[in-house]
């Protein structure tokens, strides 16, 4: 009888050799035949024994060839990881360079990721924000993308929606608060009762609105943003509870939010929107064309965002048909959704982009030379190597010894750049305020560390596998007994990885030179006034009589010591120049424009006083300035921009002619001032007219002195006098106009900042990079150097010959970078301004850069060949 053959022996056995698999290739080499025998012999046995000793034999075998392999890998990495560390202290030198490269590189990557995930990638930090949408009333016929909201049309999309579950306002006011130290000038957000609720927001003290709050009778309250509660109230919990006057009533502050990004603008107080006299007057709650508020939404659970914008375009239509003259055909009418995130992230996005591009770029960079580095140690233990593979060490083993090696090298760098990340949050924080208030939220936290640990991981298997497969593992004795390695294909690697790094480093530098050529662009622009000397405030009249107000105010100004001239507008350059509106109006005598031209914008009306342009630096280039005699209400006049006289009478003769800014009421042009960038120095001149303040009197203006001295003494004094002529005037913002200047430049300086410094290290580190390759190059050609040498040829011209090397690298690297710098230039169109994205200066510049560092790097080593003896080096042959 024969013996019985269990079913699963063939399937025991199978998964026997499936978990040898487990173990290093260099044990299975040796051992996994013996112990494939013993198996099957111990198998043989436990199946005589019966089926439950089978299991447990097969069940001990496998546990115990789990634990043995992972116990074969920890013992082989320990020696590994011991042995990398003996040739880093070996070699301090080589290891010191390459984890400062690393770190740099890793650093910058890392610090890249901090910003992108708290800002692109993290949710909202709030429960309900990553849901809530941004409703856009759009007039497409005229341009208008995003026309603020009535309270009728409010009113409407709230009943007549199916697919929002909350509907809530917002829209901001300046108002006057009372009570404190002195007269505080605050921005408000005028919200829905409801407005932090949908946002899932938990005050830090007291609470948030009650719908009883947003009722006609409810007692006027407030909540503290927490910066505002920070600075003006040295963050005492007990400011909740405490009464202030803001609009002639009493407000009582009732909660403090937590430090949370504010949208769509950062404000100091807010309020309930039955508390503002604007948003509950007559006009506003009646009239659909007084448009105002801003509106956001959540959806219902289970609707999709396409079923949103469907029912919203419906409700669109109705009104259109229910309102023909409030919607009127020519204009268009249409309602968009926009998620909340994507609109506070809009701005720094194409920044982070830049950036991020440019230290992966970095990081590209750093690995190539590094991995020549690399390539250059293992030739140079190629006799080391040679020996353990005599002595038994299997190609499998080596490669992982160089892997481990690379990976270590990568993970000291990655914890050098994790110090640089850390260091760097301030000045994230700092950059990134200037775009959006999700700065707030960027912190350093265990993603940084995981997302450095895992690229440092990467670099590592990089920059330690690619020598060994560029170096032709394993290594094997020639008759002689010197190890042999295929020479050619090493030299090969490492002029493909200086071609790389040239072809990086070439796209960092036009990069950083379009962002430097932005910046100065924006310094030497004309922007039409001259801030040196030029102090600024923002002065608030709580009287009824503003005009007198503000015209004994400016007197006494003038009078103060060392006041050159003094004058107000409603709005100055770079300091909320869009409170201004383009009012529509008439011309008399003006060049018809072509029916084929674009109908032009309705111009900007602001409102100065007399002296106003001098004090600015803006230049009269026809007529003259306003003077006291226009200050009379019964002789009014105007005055116009460059932009404008060109556009209606280009042969000049502005001077003299009329203008209605109300139906019927011509005012006469009396002089033309130069264009005057309010928006930013970045903005194209728009039209703009001139309107004295006797015409237009205003509760707020802004008041500019110049003077030779600009300090802090003289905005007490400007703070002294207002508060002697009027006790309740608030006066805020005081500050040199060079400040507002400096801001605005702020962002873009520090761009380009950071795009420089990339620059820089990537310049540098291809310079070492093709520094180290030409030494190499010398040290392996000695021999053939030495022959032309002895037969007659100069040092110069063997370091001619050698230096075409080098041109051939530079022509492959410059076309290739120049080709993706070409390509990827347009993705900066957001970042630059006033030069194209392939401005030719730039790219000549950075070549002419990148070609003189090439040069200056790879002469130095050549001028070795100089001081060689070729009777020397034909003996050491």
């Amino acid at each position: 009888m024969g013996t019985k053959i269990d079913p699963g022996t063939g399937l025991q056995e199978q998964l026997f050799v499936a978990l040898l698999r487990l173990y290093p290739a260099d044990f299975q080499d040796r051992f996994a035949g013996e112990m494939r025998a013993v198996f099957r012999d111990q198998q043989r046995d436990a199946r005589d024994a019966g089926r439950l000793a089978c299991f447990r034999f097969f069940w001990d075998t496998c546990r115990g060839l789990v634990v043995t392999a992972f116990r074969e890998h920890r013992e082989i990495l320990l020696q590994d990881a011991d042995y990398a560390l003996r040739l880093m202290r070996r070699n301090l030198s080589f290891t010191i360079v390459v984890i400062a490269i690393l770190g740099m590189a890793i650093g910058a990557s890392t610090a890249a990721f901090l910003a992108a995930n708290a800002i692109l990638i993290q949710p909202l930090p709030f429960s309900g924000g990553n849901h809530l949408l941004h409703l856009q009333q759009r007039r497409p016929g005229v341009g208008v993308e995003n026309m603020p909201f009535s309270v009728k049309e409010i009113e409407d999309y709230r009943s007549q929606n199916h697919t929002l579950d909350a509907v809530v306002e917002f829209h901001e006011m300046t108002f006057s608060l009372l009570g404190g130290r002195e007269p505080a000038r605050v921005d408000t957000g005028v919200v829905s009762a409801n407005f932090f609720r949908i946002l899932g927001v938990t005050p830090l003290y007291g609470r948030t609105f009650l719908d009883e709050d947003d009722t006609p009778t409810a007692r006027p309250v407030l909540i503290l943003s927490y910066n505002f509660w920070q600075k003006s109230f040295s963050a005492d919990p007990n400011a909740v509870g405490r009464s202030y006057s803001m609009n002639d009533k009493e407000h009582v502050v009732v909660g403090i939010l937590p430090p949370i990004p504010q949208f769509p603008s950062e404000v100091d107080v807010y309020m309930p929107t039955v508390a503002c006299p604007t948003r509950s007057g007559e006009h506003a709650l009646h009239e659909r064309s007084w448009h105002m508020m801003n509106v956001y939404a959540t959806l219902k659970p289970g609707v999709s965002l396409a079923e949103a914008q469907a029912d919203l375009n419906q409700i669109a239509k109705r009104l259109q048909t229910a309102y023909p003259d409030d919607y009127p055909a020519a204009k268009g009418y249409e309602i968009g959704l926009r998620p909340v995130h994507e609109e506070l992230s809009h701005d720094i996005r194409p920044v982070l982009i830049v950036l991020a591009a440019a230290v992966g770029l970095l990081l590209l960079l750093a690995c190539a030379n590094v991995t020549g580095i690399m390539v250059s140690q293992t030739l140079a233990r190629t006799r080391e190597l040679a020996v353990r593979t005599i002595l038994g060490a299997g190609r499998n083993r080596i490669l992982r010894g160089m892997i481990t090696e690379g990976i270590m090298l990568a993970i000291f760098g990655g914890l050098v750049g994790l110090i640089l990340a850390y260091g760097s949050v301030g000045l994230l924080v700092s950059f990134t305020s200037k775009f959006t208030s999700l700065a707030s939220q960027l912190s350093f936290t265990p993603k940084a560390i995981v997302f450095c640990f895992l690229l440092s991981a990467v670099c590592g298997l990089v920059i330690g596998l690619v020598p060994s497969v560029g170096a032709r593992l394993p290594f094997f004795a020639n008759e002689r007994g010197a190890v042999s390695v295929s020479g050619r294909f090493s030299s090969k690697t490492r002029a493909a990885l200086v071609a790389a790094q040239l072809a990086f480093c070439v796209i960092l530098l036009v990069g950083a030179g379009l962002a430097l050529r932005t910046v100065l662009h924006l310094e030497r622009v004309d922007a039409g006034f001259q801030p040196n000397g030029v102090l600024t405030a923002r002065i608030y009249s709580l009287s009824g009589t503003h005009q007198q107000f503000f015209k004994q105010l400016l007197e006494r100004i003038r009078r103060l010591p060392g006041v050159e001239s003094a004058g107000m507008a409603s709005t100055i350059p770079l300091h909320n120049a869009a409170w201004d509106g383009p009012v529509p109006i008439e011309i008399r005598d003006a060049k018809a424009i072509p029916r084929d031209e674009t109908s032009p914008s309705p111009p900007v009306l602001r409102i100065v006083t007399p002296d106003y342009f001098r004090t600015l630096g803006a230049r009269i280039l026809a007529g003259r300035d306003f003077n006291e005699q226009d200050a009379n209400k019964g002789l009014p006049a105007v005055v116009i921009n460059q932009h404008l006289a060109s556009r209606y009478w280009p042969d000049g003769g502005a001077v003299g002619k009329q203008i209605a800014v109300l139906p019927g009421k011509w005012l006469p042009i009396v002089g033309v001032v130069s264009d005057i960038r309010h928006l930013g120095l970045d903005q194209d001149p728009v039209d703009e007219v001139y309107g004295s303040l006797a015409e237009s009197p205003q509760g707020a203006m802004s008041v500019i002195i110049r003077s030779p001295q600009i300090s802090p003494e003289l905005g007490e004094q400007l703070r002294w006098v207002a508060h002697d002529i009027d006790p309740k005037a608030v006066v805020a913002d005081v500050r040199p106009m060079m400040q507002d200047r400096k801001q605005w430049l702020a962002s873009r300086r520090t761009t380009a900042m950071f795009l420089s410094v990339f620059a820089v290290i990537a310049l540098c580190i291809t310079a070492s990079g093709i520094s180290g390759m030409m030494a190499i190059t010398v040290g392996e050609r000695k021999h053939e150097i030495g022959v032309r040498l002895a037969v007659g040829a100069s040092p110069g011209s063997v370091i001619l010959s050698m230096m075409k090397q080098v041109s051939v690298l530079l022509t492959v690297g410059l076309g290739v970078g120049f080709g993706a710098a070409w390509v990827m230039s347009t993705s900066m169109s957001r970042v630059i301004s006033g030069i194209p994205p392939r401005d030719a200066l730039t790219f000549a510049a950075s070549s002419a850069l990148l070609i003189a560092v090439a040069a200056a790097s790879s002469f130095v080593p050549l001028t070795r060949i100089a001081k060689l003896d070729p009777v020397v080096l034909l003996r050491a042959e």
